[in-house]
């Protein structure tokens, strides 16, 4: 069995490599994701999350794996600033996508209830218009 789950498919590219990155530097560490997160002073779910993709890992961490690891920061960190870009236009067009869904579920609304108001009265209502109150 595979130690690593499979990356979402709807991953963008830099994320994707990014967390492929962090995959192989624990790999290499020879740490386990208990260790990593005594470590590092984050989580282990975190870490379970930041590895499968599911969350990117804040600069923090990815500082502190890289001091655990023994691994430099300048090309880690270059890369986490890549990844977040990345992750920032997803949460973007996801956020515009939402919106746009309420948008169309409030104007169906609106449509429905147009649709189901009752006719209005368009007669005249004033007394000399044929008519006493």
């Amino acid at each position: 069995m595979p130690r690593w789950k499979a990356l979402p498919e709807e991953l963008d590219p830099q994320i994707r490599e990014f967390a492929s990155q962090l995959r192989r530097l624990v790999d290499r560490s020879g740490l386990n994701i208990n260790a990593v997160a005594d470590r590092t002073g984050y989580s282990k779910t975190s870490w379970e999350r930041y590895l499968n993709g599911r969350l990117l890992a804040p600069r923090g961490a990815v500082v502190a794996l890289a001091e655990v690891t023994g691994t430099p920061q300048h090309h880690l960190t270059t890369m986490w600033e890549l990844a977040e870009r990345a992750w920032s236009r997803a949460e973007m067009r996801h956020d515009m996508t939402m919106e746009a869904i309420r948008i169309t579920q409030a104007r169906a609304a609106l449509g429905e209830l147009g649709s189901t108001a009752p006719p209005r009265d368009t007669r005249s209502k004033s007394p000399g218009a044929g008519g006493a109150y």
